[in-house]
C-alpha cells in the first residue's frame, strides 16, 4: 500500500512541474528561523550520549541507545500499523519508522532534539551559529523547504525523493486537518499532526515515542518537559504578590513593539510570575502590538527582556534601548536590568515557538526571582543541550551563549 502510495506521490510531483513550470520551494531560504507557525515539557539530564568528533571546546554526542539520540534500524518495516493521530485523524504508518520529514521549522527542531538521524531533511538553510550547536548529521542534511510562515512551501519532488517514513504536521484544527490531508494525497506518504503547542509539548514527545517506537526517548524528554513546567507554577505560587516585580518584552529594533499579559508570545512572563506592564490590545497570529516610548517610560517596567527575532540580528532592541537617551529614564535601565534572549540554535523565549522554551523558563524565572529558585543556570544550561540537543557545551559557549541574558555577578 505504501509503495503505491510513492508512485502516485511521485507522478503527481512530475505532473505538478508540467503543467505548473515552476519549481516547488527548496534551498536557499532565509537563515535561522523566523517562521512563526500557530503551534508552540523527571529525569535528572545528564551527559547520557557518547562525545562525538567535533572540533572545539563543545562536543557533539553520536546518536545512540541510551539517550540523545533514538536508535533506528536500516530499513523500515514494508507492513504498516494503525495510529490516531493527535488531531483524531486515523492513519497508518510503518511498524519501523527511521526517516521523519517536518513540515516546519518548529517541528523540525522538535523531531531534532527527539532523534536527530531521524530527521529527514530541513526547511531552512542553518546558520554558522545553529550549525556550531547541531550535530555533523544534521548539518548535512538537504533543505526541502516547508509549509510554514508567510507562502513558504515545501518541494514535493524532493521530499519524495528524500523518502521519508512519515511527515510531521503541527496543529490540530480543522485547517491543519484539511492540509494534512491533502499533502498527504499529493506526497504518497503518511502525514501525521502533533500538537506542539507549549502545554501539549510533553505528549507529542510521548506520541512520537510510541508511532517511532522508541518509549523511552519520549518520556525521558516528557518527563523532563512536565517537570520544567510544574516547577515553575509551584514557583510562581510561593512568590507574594508585594515581591513580584514588573517586566517589558521588547520586540523589533527600536523595541516599541510587545506582546501583553495573555499572549502566546509573552507566556513566559506569566507562567515565571512576572508582571507583564504592557497595557495593550493582543494582536491575533504573529503579535507585535505597537506602543509608543512614552507608554514605555509611563508603565517604568523593573525587568526589560529584549527579543532577538533568529537570524536577524538588526531585529534586537537590546542596543537601541542601552544606547538611546529616551530609555535612560526608565528603572529597568536605570537598575541593569535589560536582559537579551538567547537564541542559538533557537530562541529561548519566543520567535519561533520552539523546543528552547523549556530551558527558557528556567532562565526567565531565575532571572526575575533568583531568591525563590534553586537553579545555577549554566548547569541547566548545560544539561538541557545534552539531553536535547545531542552537544556538550562547554564553559566558554555558556558564556557566550549567555553574555546579554544574566544578572551581574
Amino acid at each position: 500500500m505504501r509503495k503505491n502510495f510513492r508512485v502516485l506521490g511521485t507522478v503527481f510531483a512530475l505532473a505538478l512541474a508540467v503543467t505548473a513550470g515552476c519549481a516547488a520551494t527548496g534551498g536557499n531560504a532565509q537563515s535561522s528561523v523566523t517562521s512563526e507557525t500557530q503551534a508552540e515539557t523527571a529525569v535528572e539530564p545528564g551527559n547520557e550520549t557518547a562525545a562525538g568528533g567535533q572540533s572545539g571546546s563543545g562536543t557533539q554526542t553520536e546518536s545512540g541507545n541510551q539517550a540523545g539520540s533514538g536508535t533506528h534500524t536500516e530499513s523500515a518495516s514494508l507492513t504498516e500499523k494503525p495510529v490516531k493521530d493527535m488531531a483524531g485523524r486515523d492513519i497508518q504508518v510503518p511498524d519501523v519508522v527511521k526517516s521523519v520529514y517536518s513540515t516546519s521549522p518548529v517541528g523540525t527542531n522538535f523531531m531534532y532534539t527527539f532523534d536527530d538521524r531521524m530527521v529527514a531533511g530541513l526547511n531552512v538553510d542553518l546558520s554558522d551559529e545553529e550549525k556550531r550547536f547541531t550535530t555533523e548529521y544534521y548539518q548535512n542534511l538537504p533543505n526541502l523547504g516547508g509549509w510554514y510562515g508567510k507562502g513558504n512551501e515545501g518541494n514535493i519532488e524532493e521530499i519524495i525523493k528524500a523518502d521519508p517514513d512519515l511527515v510531521l504536521a503541527s496543529g490540530v484544527d480543522r485547517s491543519s486537518i484539511d492540509t494534512a490531508d491533502q499533502l498527504q494525497e499529493k506526497l504518497g506518504i503518511p502525514v501525521v499532526l502533533i500538537d506542539t503547542d507549549f502545554d501539549s509539548m510533553a505528549e507529542s514527545y510521548r506520541f512520537v515515542g510510541r508511532i517511532t517506537g522508541n518509549v523511552e526517548r519520549g518520556e525521558k524528554l516528557a518527563a523532563y518537559t512536565e517537570e520544567t513546567i510544574q516547577r515553575a507554577r509551584e514557583i510562581t505560587a510561593s512568590i507574594p504578590e508585594d515581591k513580584r516585580v514588573t517586566v517589558y518584552y521588547a520586540e523589533e529594533a527600536l523595541g516599541l513593539n510587545t506582546d501583553p499579559s495573555g499572549s502566546p508570545h509573552s507566556r513566559l512572563i506569566d507562567l515565571c510570575g512576572g508582571i507583564n506592564v504592557a497595557d495593550c490590545e493582543i494582536s491575533p497570529g504573529y503579535g507585535r502590538t505597537e506602543v509608543s516610548m512614552e507608554q514605555v517610560i509611563a508603565w517604568d517596567p523593573q525587568f526589560i527582556i529584549a527579543c532577538v527575532d533568529n537570524g536577524f540580528a538588526d531585529s534586537g532592541s537590546y542596543s537601541a534601548i542601552m544606547n538611546n537617551s529616551q530609555w535612560a529614564v526608565i528603572r529597568a535601565v536605570k537598575d541593569g536590568h535589560v536582559y537579551e534572549t538567547p537564541t542559538v540554535p533557537q530562541n529561548w523565549f519566543d520567535r519561533p515557538p520552539s523546543v528552547n522554551t523549556i530551558i527558557g523558563i528556567k532562565w526567565v524565572q531565575n532571572l526575575l526571582y533568583p531568591e525563590y529558585t534553586d537553579y545555577d543556570i549554566k548547569e541547566e544550561t548545560k544539561a538541557f543541550y545534552s539531553l536535547f540537543y545531542h552537544y556538550d557545551l562547554s564553559d566558554g559557549e555558556v558564556d557566550s551563549l549567555l553574555a546579554r541574558s544574566l544578572r551581574a555577578q
